[in-house]
């Protein structure tokens, strides 16, 4: 490949999925450093990337769900002079609209689908590993040179424009993709109790955006009372990134505000249910603590992950987030405020 290569990198997931695919983006960048990466993500996802800084030269607003979009596509990757194209995470959508591009354009296509058992160029093809590690190896495999990174050198990030001082602050991450990674409600509620009466000057605010599930998630909050020192906020994706730079820590639930919390670089909690932490949580414990119990059999009983979206147990029912109660978690928070 040539030394200042304009190579667009896709990852058409999630709003977590997206943050983490940063980390590759990092790498190419570094291995060439006059390159012009364009990173695309999902359109609805892109405002959250309008107001930061990160080693992209430019976001992409991905829209694939009509031949009008897929002929935009083509015509922008011409017009933008792409000389290589590599999806993240590949999904079955993209990788057959990305062969059609490949093929009319004749600019070259890679990608790393991690789902895959049999063997392929990508190091490690179908190894279970911390998701950044395998964005990074589907990197390394087809545009990289020299030593293989390594994920916790390549933590992501992102570096907002908006500078906010920082403040007493505490986000709580209460929503996520299905109920099974959900720490219940009333815990964050009875944890915030605890943290006012000790340390009265932290406020805590909760994202919630105005989807229908976030709609009951507030109504369900408010109808078991919000404590004083607690807030609901609706806050653009564009001004996420800088609201979340001013707070001293976030803690929650798998989920993408969690990703974003580490790419502005501030410290998280997460709680890991149904999922193991050592794939999902591609980032270094020390600096990013967990709550994981570990051994449940109900966890592995199909894949090595649960992918419940209902716990299905009539005994010991979500005992994987259940058994960390409010109190134990506020014995290791605590340490954040002295």
């Amino acid at each position: 490949m040539s030394k200042a290569p304009t190579i667009m990198l896709v990852k058409n997931r999630a709003l977590g999925d997206s943050i983490m695919g940063l980390s590759a983006v990092q790498y190419l960048k570094l291995l060439y450093p006059q390159s012009n990466i364009i990173y695309a993500v999902p359109q609805w996802i892109a405002p959250l990337y309008g107001e930061v800084s990160t080693a992209s030269d430019k976001i992409y607003p991905l829209r694939l769900a009509t031949f009008k979009d897929i002929l935009k596509l083509f015509k922008d990757i011409k017009e933008l002079k792409v000389d290589h194209i590599h999806e993240m995470h590949q999904s079955g959508r993209g990788s057959k609209i990305f062969k059609l591009i490949s093929f009319l354009s004749g600019i070259p296509y890679t990608a790393h689908n991690h789902h895959l058992k049999t063997d392929t160029q990508v190091v490690d093809q179908g190894q279970i590993k911390p998701l950044i590690q395998r964005d990074l190896d589907g990197v390394y495999s087809f545009l990289g040179n020299g030593e293989r990174p390594n994920y916790l050198d390549y933590s992501p990030k992102m570096d907002p424009v908006l500078k906010l001082e920082k403040i007493p602050l505490i986000i709580m991450g209460v929503v996520a993709t299905r109920k099974t990674k959900m720490w219940p409600l009333e815990n964050y509620l009875k944890l915030a109790i605890l943290i006012q009466t000790k340390f009265s000057q932290h406020k805590i605010v909760i994202p919630l955006s105005k989807s229908e599930d976030d709609k009951k998630i507030k109504e369900e909050l408010y109808r078991l009372g919000l404590p004083e020192n607690v807030s609901i906020v609706e806050w653009n994706l564009s001004y996420l990134p800088a609201a979340f730079s001013q707070a001293d820590f976030y803690i929650g639930n798998d989920t993408g505000l969690k990703h974003l919390a580490v790419a502005v670089g501030i410290k998280t909690y997460t709680f890991f249910g149904p999922e193991p932490a050592n794939e999902w949580h591609p980032y270094d414990f020390k600096i990013h603590p967990y709550f994981y119990l570990e051994g449940l059999t109900c966890r592995t009983r199909t894949h090595h992950y649960c992918g419940l979206s209902v716990c299905d147990l009539s005994e010991g029912y979500m005992q994987c987030l259940t058994h960390f109660k409010p109190e134990i978690v506020f014995s290791e928070i605590e340490k954040e405020f002295k």
